[in-house]
């Protein structure tokens, strides 16, 4: 009865060791991503009116792999039959990541620029044929943490819609792909065991309750 009640002891304990490494690993895989933005646009090349403008993001989260928003493009209402037209003029986007699970990502390449320009035209309030394109990404990938990131724009070229349509707000999407390192970062206290180190710990906690189970029967 004693070797069945350990067993059954070492099964359970090698159950919920599995159930938490599982749980890191997924941690590591998918890990939660806070973060901010901060946008602008410049008023070289703009003819008339300037009427677009950027919404930021301030403390938004997400499961990295995941798409998410860099904030929103705004497009003001012009007076009828007035136009503005914006030619190659420069915006920019600074990516920041605040946190990685919960915790301040050491090393942290970011604060990470995102730019473009814009081209076409706005009329009155209903019609826009303004057109953003983005750059490449200088600096992705890049380490936050004990992971490697590589930052992408979805759509690209993102057309804007007039103030009439969705109050006129464009969000500007992008995709974060995030992928464990083997190195830790530094003052990394935490780390999750590979596959082969699982089975050498289970194998050794088997190996040790039939000893003790030996040991017991032939007392």
């Amino acid at each position: 009865m004693r070797s069945k009640s350990w067993k059954m002891t070492g099964l359970t304990t090698a159950v919920m060791a599995l159930g938490l490494v599982a749980s890191g690993m997924k941690a590591q895989a998918s890990p939660v991503v806070n973060y901010s933005t901060s946008g602008t646009i410049d008023s070289s090349g703009v003819t008339g009116t300037p009427v677009i403008s950027f919404n930021s993001v301030l403390n938004s989260a997400f499961d990295s792999p995941s798409s998410f928003s860099l904030g929103d493009f705004q497009v003001a209402a012009l007076p009828s039959g007035q136009t503005t037209t914006y030619t190659n003029t420069p915006f920019h986007i600074t990516y920041l990541v605040n946190t990685i699970d919960g915790a301040a990502p050491k090393p942290n390449d970011t604060p990470l620029q995102v730019s473009g320009v814009l081209n076409g035209s706005l009329t009155g309030g209903n019609q826009s044929h303004v057109v953003a394109n983005f750059d490449p990404i200088a600096g992705s990938p890049f380490q936050t943490g004990s992971f490697s990131n590589t930052l992408s724009i979805t759509d690209n070229p993102l057309t804007l819609v007039p103030s009439t349509t969705n109050n006129g707000q464009t969000s500007a999407q992008a995709f974060l792909e995030s992928t464990p390192t083997s190195t830790p970062p530094p003052d990394s206290t935490t780390t999750v065991p590979d596959p082969s180190s699982i089975a050498l710990f289970l194998t050794t906690l088997a190996g040790l309750g039939i000893h003790r189970a030996r040991r017991r029967a032939a007392a």
